[in-house]
């Protein structure tokens, strides 16, 4: 079986609950809807929100928020600003129902293909993607609208993400890109090399009885400085 088809299995199972299902993760109390990439089947959120770096005062932008985390637990946790977006209408949806049940106050969230919608005089100090890292082939189509979370075709949206991302940052902020163990590091190697950036892995790990090995990786202009280190 393919890496394409056990992500296609996966997704077709994670589809199979009652919705609204309820969450309780990081003192929050969470639903997620159908038709939002599901938190339960793929768990690689809980291990990002677990290792982001310190953002207190920090201003956030969240590429592809699905159902809240990491989000808005960072929001909670003490950043200045956070405005989420996704390509999916039900994600933003269930993100603001999410933030409504949290009484959580600083989120915008809005309907955008990576920054297609996102203001061009926004700065950011971190902008985050917790990125559909599966490979497929330039021309693959997508089965459904949740694919859209799990698969990259020709990896073009990430070189959208690594061209368009420097533009909306503060002088001294980054990109921190979760980028898992099955991924292409070949391609993402040459996307930041053609955009002249410069990575640093932050964090790798894994938990019990999964194979997969977490990632985040900074990314900023090769002139700056490392943005991760400081609170």
């Amino acid at each position: 079986m393919t890496d394409l088809d056990q992500i296609r299995t996966r997704l077709t199972l994670s589809q199979q609950l009652a919705f609204p299902a309820s969450i309780k993760e990081f003192g929050l109390d969470l639903v997620v809807n159908e038709e939002v990439f599901s938190p339960l089947e793929f768990q690689n959120w809980r291990w990002l929100t677990e290792n982001f770096p310190p953002i207190a005062g920090k201003s956030i932008l969240e590429i592809g928020c699905g159902f809240g985390l990491p989000g808005l637990y960072l929001a909670k946790l003490g950043a200045l600003s956070l405005l989420a977006c996704d390509i999916s209408p039900k994600a933003v949806r269930n993100t603001l129902e999410n933030a409504a049940r949290n009484d959580i106050r600083i989120v915008e969230v809005i309907e955008s293909d990576i920054f297609s919608d996102v203001p061009r005089d926004r700065k950011f100090d971190f902008i985050f993607w917790n990125y559909p890292s599966i490979f497929a082939p330039d021309d693959y189509q997508y089965k459904n609208n949740l694919e859209q979370g799990a698969v990259d075709p020709g990896y073009r949206l990430l070189s959208r993400f690594l061209s368009e991302g420097p533009e909306f940052l503060t002088e001294s902020g980054c990109i921190l890109l979760g980028f898992a163990s099955g991924g292409r590091d070949d391609l993402l190697s040459e996307i930041i090399d053609a955009n002249d950036l410069a990575s640093v892995l932050l964090a790798s790990g894994t938990y019990p009885q999964v194979s997969q090995i977490y990632r985040m990786f900074t990314i900023r202009k090769s002139s700056r400085r490392d943005c991760a280190g400081s609170g």
